[in-house]
């Protein structure tokens, strides 16, 4: 017997897209993690950031070094009759953006290593954001799953999972 056209188009259709109540999606949404201000935080958080500005003036050590370096070829290249001023004009430029950036880097770390003192023990601090995946079905609210996910965190241990 012949299959009708509707029974042809259900059929394909089911096939496509199984009709059932469990549709979902999954969705990637943002995860703030604070930490809970402690003694224990506050020399953990210092050394860290005291690597850091360690870490920055390494690497503006290194950058003044390789301004000198590129400098002298440059000066070489000039001695030869060779036309550098472009390439003297954009080592500059780059030169200066760098400098720009760590300092301000510096600045920041700074800022955060003096307020860091401020910050009394108990309250809670954002440390970082992480990304995940939720999963989201028919009659979820939406909101309730994108906004305010955050994980609690105390002197390392994860003491809550909100959202």
């Amino acid at each position: 017997m012949m299959q009708s056209t509707v029974d042809k188009a259900m059929d394909t259709l089911t096939e496509a897209a199984p009709m059932t109540s469990n549709h979902s999606i999954q969705l990637k949404r943002q995860i703030t993690v604070k930490t809970k201000v402690t003694d224990n935080f506050r020399v953990r958080a210092k050394s860290e950031l005291d690597n850091e500005l360690k870490l920055i003036d390494t690497q503006s050590q290194q950058l003044e070094a390789q301004f000198q370096y590129s400098l002298q070829q440059l000066e070489k290249m000039a001695h030869q009759g060779q036309n550098v001023q472009g390439q003297l004009q954009q080592l500059n430029q780059e030169a200066q953006q760098k400098r720009s950036q760590m300092a301000s880097l510096k600045m920041q770390i700074s800022s955060e290593l003096g307020n860091l003192d401020k910050i009394e023990n108990g309250q809670f601090i954002v440390t970082g954001m992480l990304e995940n995946t939720v999963e989201l079905r028919l009659g979820d609210n939406l909101y309730d799953h994108l906004q305010n996910a955050e994980i609690l965190v105390e002197d390392g241990v994860i003491t809550a999972i909100n959202g």
